[in-house]
């Protein structure tokens, strides 16, 4: 059964969610953060089912001790008296005694036991759904915004903060409850000039990392096929948590440095970049400097959503370099057939290539 046909209770049964819930596992981190920016109608559920695999987790924990020691100290106030028996020889008679206490004790521990683990299972499902009822009151507001291949936008969420929007990449925005938080879920690539609000931090969320900012201005990409994370920092500071180590490393960026994250590997690692050559796409500039000519057909690909196909090989260490300014696909083939000297062929919207033998 897919997980858009899950109702709570089965959320709640699959493993699969319960490890992402308990933050057990970054490959869940990935997946589930992923499933929710393609399925957005199903936030509701999700977090329904939460919120009971947290308060169950709460219940498989052994009892405080502070309830223990309630429950010794009722036993002891309520025990009763040992009945009188026959005379017996002094240390039978001791000993007889002694069973009957110790069977008493038992039985009324065992009593209290039952009755005080009863109540603490009803408290906590008796607040558990109380949470939902006050989630049920204050649904976040949420603002989606998506691109296709070929389709940049830009656009100004609901504080003010404007984003450029790359091709194939889709943003959703929650306000929260009284407009008190602003957080972004961000598939793709964006950029993000913030508007300030120093009393409500801006957060971006991307493939297990999470990005905090007051006022400024930066780039998120993330990898279509190593789903590596690039967070540039343009203008201001920005705080970057990585959500797949498992000491939530973090690190902060200063104007004209990138942090580079692996969530796979959980690793996170800062350089500096060149802001001018992050920055292009948002002005529809095309760029390739010393490029690899698999990054080259990758960002075609997105740029103009099409698909090339290659059908010879290629020199292992070709690099290709060229700048665009909104030029159709076009031109931009022809452009580049001369330099890095290929014959190539459009059909609908895929593009074959054939490189020239040196």
């Amino acid at each position: 059964m897919s997980y858009k046909e899950f109702k709570v209770e089965d959320f709640v049964q699959d493993a699969w969610f319960r490890t992402w819930v308990n933050g057990n596992d970054p490959d869940s981190n990935v997946f589930w953060e992923k499933w929710l920016l393609e399925n957005p109608k199903e936030r509701k559920k999700i977090e329904q089912a939460r919120k009971i695999v947290r308060s169950l987790s709460h219940l498989e924990e052994p009892m405080p001790m502070d309830r223990k020691k309630a429950v010794w100290k009722a036993i002891s106030a309520n025990t009763v008296k040992p009945y009188h028996v026959h005379k017996r020889p002094h240390k039978e008679r001791i000993n007889e005694e002694l069973r009957y206490w110790l069977r008493a004790t038992l039985k009324l521990a065992a009593a209290f036991l039952f009755i005080m683990a009863t109540v603490y299972v009803f408290t906590a499902i008796r607040d558990s759904v109380n949470e939902f009822k006050m989630a049920e009151n204050s649904k976040p507001d949420l603002f989606q915004k998506e691109t296709a291949l070929g389709q940049r936008i830009s656009f100004r969420l609901p504080d003010g903060s404007l984003v450029y929007l790359n091709s194939g990449s889709k943003v959703i925005y929650e306000v929260g409850q009284g407009g008190v938080s602003r957080e972004v879920f961000l598939q793709g690539e964006a950029f993000f000039i913030v508007n300030k609000d120093e009393k409500r931090p801006f957060k971006v969320f991307a493939n297990a990392t999470e990005i905090t900012a007051l006022g400024t201005e930066f780039n998120v990409k993330i990898g279509n096929a190593d789903s590596t994370t690039e967070i540039s920092l343009v203008e201001g500071t920005v705080e970057v948590v990585n959500l797949a180590s498992e000491n939530k490393d973090r690190l902060y960026l200063n104007e004209g440095e990138r942090a580079f994250l692996v969530p796979s590997e959980k690793t996170m690692t800062k350089s500096i970049f060149d802001i001018g050559l992050v920055t292009f796409w948002t002005n529809g500039l095309l760029l390739f400097e010393d490029t690899s000519i698999l990054t080259v057909k990758e960002i075609l690909e997105q740029w103009y959503g099409i698909q090339i196909v290659f059908q010879n090989k290629h020199e292992a260490d070709l690099k290709v370099t060229g700048r665009f300014d909104n030029e159709y696909l076009g031109n931009v083939l022809q452009s580049l057939s001369y330099t890095v000297r290929f014959d190539y062929e459009v059909k609908d919207k895929t593009v074959y290539i054939k490189f020239k033998q040196q």
